[in-house]
């Protein structure tokens, strides 16, 4: 009738938002499909599941519009479960274009690496990250998605350190601890006790230290290495943006970081190595660090290293001596060398020992041929190691 809705036409056009939203989860379903039998099984049951749950979701909001349940009840649900999935959507869209891209070998097999090397990380927390690494424009893990892309065109070995920064983003919110009435979050905890304490400052900036120190917490020097000496741009040391600390601050958490966990001194020829290309690099650019790590800072970094040590102890990174007998190997030994020795059995190499050796010979060695070498060597036992799925 004019002026008002017919009766006929009442909850119509909810219902067919409902039943394109179901034919849309189909849709990217069956899209999920296309991600290579390999990858797709690191991702399938939560995917499968995810969709299980919001097709049922919007198969139960048909029942209730047959109810006759009140529409503005059901429109404020079909808008949250559109959220829920749209989220799902881009994460499948990630992973397809991602998988299709590492099976065009476009990352050269670098994506096989930084998966092993998270897969060891993750496999000493208590949470499990169920996805592989894409390819982007930087390294960035994506909340919405749990996607960890690594950049493009980069796919050095040297790289591979930065991944456990991007794994911290993931680990740290999906601690969580019983506690009774209610799920405890740790770390939003201890951000909101930070924001209590040191209301001005910057939040991102939390979390972006956070994941340094679960970087160096977890992998030991090899990530404040690659910070220091190919990452991170001299030229704007000082310089912090909204969504990242300045290059010194982070240097300076970095570096407190690995003074912590060196009380027998094992890290002192990497941390110092560390320390001394920085402030080569920031001297020749004019960008000295000057204020080192100042405060609601240190204090951060203090708390983030009682939470390591609370819900991530047995994460903390311990193949330092595997590292001190392997590093010479990769300068002085041939491939065939190496890998022959890789295969007796009282031998296994873990890609985090690899990244880490790696590192510790270059830093030794001022030869730029030396360096060639050196990451053309760890690579090719890694490559090996993977090849042989050896835990």
């Amino acid at each position: 009738m004019l002026g008002g809705v017919s009766s006929d036409l009442s909850g119509e056009l909810l219902r067919t938002r409902v039943e394109t939203l179901i034919g849309q989860i189909g849709a990217a379903r069956t899209s999920g499909q296309e991600i290579g039998p390999e990858l797709r099984g690191r991702v399938a049951t939560r995917l499968t599941t995810a969709f299980h749950l919001r097709g049922a979701e919007a198969r139960e909001l048909l029942t209730e519009i047959d109810d006759g349940v009140a529409p503005a009840a059901l429109w404020a649900k079909l808008y949250r479960l559109q959220l829920e999935l749209d989220e799902l959507f881009e994460e499948t869209l990630s992973l397809v274009e991602g998988a299709a891209l590492r099976a065009a070998r476009l990352d050269e097999g670098y994506c096989v690496l930084a998966d092993v090397l998270l897969d060891e990380i993750g496999g000493r927390t208590p949470v499990a990250w169920d996805s592989f690494t894409v390819l982007g424009t930087e390294e960035i893990y994506a909340r919405s998605t749990r996607v960890i892309r690594v950049r493009f065109p980069g796919r050095s070995f040297w790289d591979l350190p930065v991944v456990a920064h991007e794994y911290g983003h993931f680990a740290g919110p999906a601690v969580t601890v019983d506690g009774g009435v209610r799920t405890v979050h740790p770390l939003e905890d201890l951000l909101d006790d930070a924001r209590k304490e040191s209301p001005d400052a910057h939040w991102p900036w939390l979390h972006e230290l956070f994941a340094d120190t679960f970087a160096s917490y977890v992998l030991g020097p090899a990530y404040g290495l690659a910070c220091a000496f190919d990452r991170f741009d001299p030229a704007v040391a000082r310089h912090g943006t909204e969504t990242h600390p300045a290059p010194n601050l982070r240097i300076a958490a970095i570096g407190t970081v690995l003074d912590r966990l060196n009380q027998d001194h094992r890290y002192d020829h990497a941390i110092n190595a560390m320390r001394a290309v920085w402030s080569s690099g920031t001297a020749e650019a004019g960008t000295e660090d000057e204020e080192g790590l100042t405060e609601p800072f240190g204090s951060w970094i203090d708390a983030c290293l009682t939470f390591m040590s609370g819900h991530l102890m047995q994460a903390r990174y311990d193949g330092w001596w595997t590292v001190l007998e392997l590093a010479p190997r990769l300068v002085d030994e041939d491939r065939e060398e190496l890998v022959g020795r890789r295969s007796t059995p009282d031998v296994a190499y873990r890609m985090c020992d690899i990244v880490n050796a790696g590192w510790l010979a270059r830093i030794r060695s001022a030869d730029a041929g030396a360096r060639l070498r050196i990451a053309r060597q760890a690579r090719s036992l890694a490559e090996f190691s993977v090849s042989q799925e050896v835990p």
